[in-house]
């Protein structure tokens, strides 16, 4: 029951991110998911309810995904290489969601918004605490302005990124990201410590 569940709110972001919330109806999710009314409704009781199904279950992976790259003994530099290139995987066939969310999050109860932005909050903490340890001595906003620039960078790529012939492919795109945000937090920090050094 709960990987069907799953299945049907897939498949049901999708449909939403091509014809929008308000365009898709529960007959043409059902018709979608090879499913009756009756059936659909069977799992879910609501159109908001397979949507926070979806953005929920895709946040709980997001985070996950997070914490496990963030893991182990392994260098700061490298545990954020780690974090970057598993969300740019992640993010490989997310359009869907991250088009859902933006659009349509505000469809859901402000308790079933909580839940996921409390997902999204725990991985702004992880990707601050590993600029933090990069970035040793910088300050609070610096730190916060490093990390969501970072998140710029990783959440807006799919605007513009394609794979192909003659293109960037994913794990090429990965290293540039990576070195772009080491070496951007290191010059930072190298500039901050010439400011201050009498």
């Amino acid at each position: 029951m709960p990987e069907r569940r799953q299945e049907i709110a897939r498949l049901a972001v999708n449909r939403f991110a091509l014809h929008g919330f308000d365009g898709t109806s529960m007959n043409d999710l059902a018709h979608h998911v090879g499913l009756s009314k009756a059936g659909i409704y069977h799992y879910f009781a609501t159109k908001e309810a397979i949507l926070f199904e979806a953005l929920v279950g895709y946040s709980e992976r997001l985070r996950a995904t997070v914490e496990h790259a963030s893991e182990g003994d392994d260098s700061p530099s490298t545990q954020l290489s780690r974090v970057i290139e598993a969300m740019l995987y992640l993010y490989r066939d997310a359009d869907a969601y991250h088009q859902a969310q933006i659009n349509d999050l505000a469809r859901l109860a402000p308790s079933d918004q909580e839940i996921i932005r409390n997902n999204e909050r725990q991985v702004v903490r992880v990707m601050e605490g590993l600029i933090q340890q990069l970035g040793l001595g910088l300050d609070e906003q610096t730190v916060k302005a490093l990390t969501m620039s970072t998140f710029g960078i990783l959440n807006w790529h799919a605007r513009w990124f394609r794979e192909g012939p003659g293109r960037l492919e994913l794990p090429e795109y990965v290293r540039l990201v990576t070195d772009f945000v080491l070496g951007g937090v290191a010059e930072v920090v190298a500039q901050r410590t010439l400011e201050v050094e009498p």
